[in-house]
């Protein structure tokens, strides 16, 4: 039996592409998490010398607590960057286009676009990150109720949007081609 990916997908449709952003986007957060747990780390060794009998005095337990509440919110931290990483994706099949998006740990979004409905695809690099890795947004115009699908910050946008524009050019030419890869 094969597993399906995404809710609603046909047993017979084809998966071209799943996307999920670009890595240096992760690497971003995770260094800015690195931050934050290098600040705990100076906190730590730096506050004896900020007053000696500070860890044996009366606000001992209150900056423990502190230290503990900190540590709990670094590590919630970091499985959330995993999770709306990982979970967060794009997915291209021979039939439509899918927008999965997690917004919180509870809560996620489905947007579906059918391969007939696009009007225009196009793709953008900005910045110098960008140019360099290779990373950048794809805008799919569409004729439904939601004008626009946005694939932020996906590595080679240019060969994704050439991808959706070869997919739809089979869907509207012949229905049938595009059935099995």
């Amino acid at each position: 039996m094969r597993q399906l990916l995404f809710p609603g997908q046909q047993s017979d449709e084809s998966i071209y592409l799943v996307v999920r952003q670009h890595w240096v986007i992760l690497a971003k957060r995770l260094v800015i998490w690195v931050i934050l747990v290098a600040a705990l780390m100076i906190f730590k060794h730096y506050l004896p010398l900020l007053g000696p009998g500070i860890l044996k005095g009366p606000a001992a337990p209150l900056i423990d607590m502190l230290i503990q509440v900190y540590l709990l919110f670094l590590i919630t931290s970091l499985f959330i960057i995993w999770v709306l990483y990982y979970l967060n994706m794009y997915i291209v099949t021979n039939e439509r286009i899918v927008d999965v998006d997690q917004k919180g740990l509870f809560s996620h979004h489905v947007s579906e676009l059918n391969m007939e409905k696009i009007e225009d695809v196009t793709s953008e690099v900005n910045g110098i990150l960008g140019h360099i890795f290779d990373y950048g947004t794809v805008y799919i115009q569409t004729a439904g109720t939601r004008e626009r699908f946005d694939f932020e910050n996906v590595p080679n946008p240019g060969h994704i949007t050439k991808i959706i524009l070869e997919l739809y050019e089979r869907a509207t030419n012949n229905p049938h081609l595009i059935k099995h890869r």
